[in-house]
């Protein structure tokens, strides 16, 4: 079970908090908010965790070489000046991954069973494992519309950019993806919200509830928010 870290994005609606940093490295009550990210999975039995690095990402590689306890940290490096999107980062690091592995955003702290998730992608087999939660427990816009079939299976339209209206879940940050998906794609530059769309659409995939809400540093709201609710973690 591999997990794959999104850092390499310019975290532009946090310029105004910390300019000199990328996103994972903002300051949380004195630590990186990617410490506390890291302290919420170390306990599952991943066979690596990889880095996809753009923006500022040499400064996140002088953290991963000084990290300690952690073994098997890999890492990929993107030009900041031309980043290839959270598709793209996912397609230039291919001869890293392993033929499923799971994705997360770097400024997201999630609540769930990564090993049950893994599971129950695997048992499914489908080329896509999205978790989603449901829109009361959330700040964000929902964005899928999902409902249980004639065999009690959830199934979802995904939509980032256009949602429908009466769209009554959120992707929660983990997805789980079979390498093959990436290796037919020819764009280098492109968003992983373009895969997640066409496969819902397709019926080409499974969906995991999560239960509860997740922690995230994508503005200044949240990253208040974050401030308060990681507070217990700082004097660790």
């Amino acid at each position: 079970m591999q997990i794959v870290l999104l850092c390499g994005g310019l975290g532009t609606r946090l310029k105004q908090i910390d300019n000199k940093n990328p996103k994972g490295l903002i300051d949380i009550n004195n630590k990186p908010f990617i410490y506390y990210l890291l302290n919420s999975i170390k306990k599952y039995s991943f066979s690596s965790i990889h880095f996809c690095l753009g923006y500022k990402g040499k400064q996140f590689i002088d953290f991963i070489n000084n990290l300690e306890n952690l073994n098997n940290i890999t890492y990929s490096l993107e030009n900041e000046n031309n980043l290839l999107g959270t598709g793209g980062a996912i397609k230039n690091c291919l001869n890293f991954l392993e033929n499923n592995f799971i994705v997360q955003y770097g400024d997201t702290i999630l609540e769930i069973n990564y090993e049950k998730l893994y599971k129950y992608h695997l048992l499914n087999q489908k080329p896509m494992t999205m978790t989603i939660i449901k829109k009361e427990l959330s700040k964000e816009k929902p964005n899928l519309f999902c409902k249980l079939n004639l065999n009690d299976d959830m199934e979802c339209i995904y939509n980032k950019k256009n949602p429908q209206e009466n769209s009554n879940y959120i992707d929660y940050g983990a997805i789980v993806f079979n390498k093959k998906i990436f290796i037919n794609i020819k764009k280098k530059v492109f968003d992983l919200s373009e895969i997640q769309t066409k496969l819902s659409k397709n019926k080409e995939a499974r969906y995991y509830i999560a239960n509860h809400p997740y922690t995230e540093i994508g503005n200044p709201s949240s990253y208040r928010d974050a401030i308060k609710k990681l507070n217990d973690f700082s004097s660790k």
